[in-house]
């Protein structure tokens, strides 16, 4: 039961990073393609600048925690 939480609170914090880093490269992606905008490069487009620009740090941090958390589900669940 114990794995079971952890497992729980690790996936739930992982969606909530994942989500908050989104939201915020959206959100500076509106000023990037504004008219007084600073400008995107156009290989990655409006988005993947910004979501650059917001780094990736978030994004590998909830891709660690969502994989730790469901490693704790699978040990819950063989145990039981």
């Amino acid at each position: 039961m114990k794995n079971t939480n952890i497992g729980l609170v690790l996936v739930l914090s992982s969606a909530l990073i994942y989500g908050s880093a989104l939201i915020s490269a959206s959100i500076y992606s509106l000023t990037l393609g504004g008219v007084d905008g600073q400008g995107w490069n156009s290989n990655y487009g409006v988005f993947g600048t910004a979501l650059l620009k917001v780094g990736f740090i978030p994004l590998i941090i909830s891709i660690l925690l969502v994989i730790t958390g469901i490693r704790f589900l699978v040990t819950e669940d063989r145990k039981a």
